[in-house]
């Protein structure tokens, strides 16, 4: 049996994978190589493959009709890159990492916001640049009035969604004593009690929070959901953050609400072009702090990964049931 793994693996998960034949670890963030469908179909092809790991190649029905696979495993929380209806169409099972990174993008989550609360990063700024003049006393006060913060004990951060993330979120959130709201459809109440979050409309999401976090996935009912309409309905001087995806938010309508002062500022982790060009415009906004998707980017996501999926690919390889398949339904 041969096994290509093209996302980043732990060693012990590698050495797991072992146990049922070679193993071609090429990880995509060594390599710096992303699979489109038809080059990871030829490669199958050529080497023989018949167990394949990826976190951002596609695997498409190219790749499946390319070799019989025996089983596919996703490094991701949702399998959004693996084309699920073919895999099940021809009985593969298809393994994912649910809430891999929710830790890692609800503590970035915190850290934009503790940022924009605070004006870390203007302040450090004007630190390292010497433009601070200590002998000019008003100039110091008029600067420091300036950076005056707010305490997150005193905010009301809407969360949209109460997913892995939402609720990782949430539970910091509430150790700083944040009052903290959530619309999320489907979750049920009993969710919303466990993480002491108020269930209210989105419209009243919207209007309520001093801070609003994106935790959603882009569907048909999510996308542009941040749009001219809705940022007009939050409150003056609210911010927005967002370490989700860029889709979910109309990014004109965004810039021109930061540019005006209708939010007081942003966080984003996501970009309509990842890393986002030098020329876009919000990169330039001094109340808008930016991160290029790293999210997700921790030494422990790794190790979530790995363990999820490397054990449930040697379920699947030992005819037992997997915790996290796609399509349970061909086991």
């Amino acid at each position: 049996m041969k096994i290509l793994v093209t996302a980043d693996f732990t060693d012990a998960g590698i050495a797991m994978l072992r146990r049922h034949g070679d193993v071609l670890h090429e990880p995509w963030s060594a390599t710096g190589k992303l699979y489109m469908a038809e080059e990871l179909a030829e490669k199958v092809s050529d080497f023989e493959i018949d167990v394949l790991i990826v976190e951002v190649d596609l695997v498409h029905e190219e790749v499946f009709e390319a070799r019989g696979l025996e089983a596919v495993g996703c490094c991701r929380s949702e399998p959004i890159n693996i084309d699920i209806d073919t895999a099940t169409d021809l009985g593969v099972p298809v393994v994912f990492a649910p809430g891999r990174n929710a830790r890692s993008v609800a503590d970035l989550t915190l850290a934009l916001i503790l940022n924009l609360a605070r004006g870390v990063v203007p302040m450090h700024q004007r630190l390292t640049s010497g433009s601070f003049d200590p002998s000019d006393m008003r100039s110091l006060l008029d600067e420091l009035g300036a950076a005056r913060g707010f305490e997150l004990a005193s905010a009301t951060v809407g969360l949209l969604g109460l997913g892995a993330v939402g609720r990782e979120t949430a539970r910091r959130l509430k150790a700083f004593g944040s009052r903290v709201i959530s619309h999320d459809p489907h979750v049920s109440d009993s969710v919303f009690e466990e993480f002491g979050v108020s269930r209210v409309s989105l419209d009243a999401l919207f209007q309520r929070s001093d801070v609003l976090s994106l935790h959603c996935p882009v569907t048909d009912a999510t996308r542009r959901v941040v749009d001219r309409e809705r940022i007009e309905s939050m409150k003056d001087g609210a911010f927005l953050i967002n370490t989700a995806r860029h889709r979910l938010v109309d990014g004109d309508a965004l810039l021109e609400a930061l540019v005006s002062g209708k939010l007081a500022g942003a966080g984003l982790d996501v970009f309509a072009a990842e890393p986002p060009l030098p020329t876009d415009p919000v990169l330039a906004l001094s109340n808008v702090v930016c991160t290029p998707h790293i999210g997700g980017a921790t030494t422990q996501v790794v190790g979530h990964q790995t363990r999820m999926v490397a054990t449930d690919i040697d379920r699947v390889l030992r005819g037992e049931t997997p915790t996290n398949c796609a399509n349970p339904e061909v086991l």
